[in-house]
Protein backbone atom coordinates (compact mmCIF):
# COMPACT_ATOMS: atom_id res chain seq x y z
CA UNK A 1 0.00 0.00 0.00
CA UNK A 2 1.33 3.45 -0.93
CA UNK A 3 2.34 5.72 1.91
CA UNK A 4 0.83 9.22 1.78
CA UNK A 5 2.69 12.33 2.90
CA UNK A 6 0.99 14.13 5.77
CA UNK A 7 0.20 17.71 4.74
CA UNK A 8 0.37 19.31 8.21
CA UNK A 9 -2.38 21.83 7.49
CA UNK A 10 -3.03 24.87 9.67
CA UNK A 11 -6.10 27.07 9.89
CA UNK A 12 -5.76 30.85 9.67
CA UNK A 13 -6.06 31.09 13.45
CA UNK A 14 -3.30 28.50 13.89
CA UNK A 15 -1.04 30.31 11.41
CA UNK A 16 -1.64 33.56 13.28
CA UNK A 17 -0.61 31.93 16.55
CA UNK A 18 2.36 30.16 14.92
CA UNK A 19 3.70 33.40 13.39
CA UNK A 20 2.71 35.73 16.27
CA UNK A 21 0.64 37.78 13.81
CA UNK A 22 -3.10 38.42 13.68
CA UNK A 23 -5.57 36.32 11.75
CA UNK A 24 -6.88 39.52 10.15
CA UNK A 25 -3.39 40.11 8.69
CA UNK A 26 -3.68 36.85 6.76
CA UNK A 27 -7.32 37.50 5.85
CA UNK A 28 -6.39 40.90 4.38
CA UNK A 29 -3.35 39.50 2.56
CA UNK A 30 -5.52 36.78 1.01
CA UNK A 31 -8.03 39.34 -0.24
CA UNK A 32 -5.15 41.36 -1.77
CA UNK A 33 -3.62 38.20 -3.32
CA UNK A 34 -0.41 38.71 -1.28
CA UNK A 35 -0.69 35.89 1.22
CA UNK A 36 1.37 32.73 1.38
CA UNK A 37 -0.05 29.91 -0.76
CA UNK A 38 -3.14 28.33 0.79
CA UNK A 39 -5.71 25.64 0.16
CA UNK A 40 -9.41 26.37 0.02
CA UNK A 41 -11.54 23.36 0.88
CA UNK A 42 -15.19 24.32 0.76
CA UNK A 43 -15.42 27.54 2.76
CA UNK A 44 -12.37 26.70 4.90
CA UNK A 45 -8.84 28.01 4.33
CA UNK A 46 -5.73 26.01 5.24
CA UNK A 47 -2.02 26.71 4.99
CA UNK A 48 0.75 24.12 4.79
CA UNK A 49 3.21 24.59 7.65
CA UNK A 50 6.16 24.13 5.26
CA UNK A 51 4.89 26.98 3.06
CA UNK A 52 4.54 29.25 6.10
CA UNK A 53 8.08 28.37 7.18
CA UNK A 54 9.39 29.21 3.69
CA UNK A 55 7.38 32.45 3.63
CA UNK A 56 8.85 33.51 6.99
CA UNK A 57 12.39 32.58 5.94
CA UNK A 58 12.07 34.65 2.75
CA UNK A 59 11.27 37.68 4.90
CA UNK A 60 14.29 37.26 7.18
CA UNK A 61 16.39 40.44 7.37
CA UNK A 62 19.60 38.83 8.53
CA UNK A 63 21.50 35.65 9.26
CA UNK A 64 20.76 34.57 12.82
CA UNK A 65 22.88 31.40 12.67
CA UNK A 66 26.26 32.92 13.63
CA UNK A 67 25.13 34.31 16.99
CA UNK A 68 26.20 37.90 16.32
Amino acid sequence: MAEFKKLDLLTTAQVAEYTHMSASFFDKRRSNLKSPAYLKIGARVFYRRAIIDEWLEARSCGDFTDGE
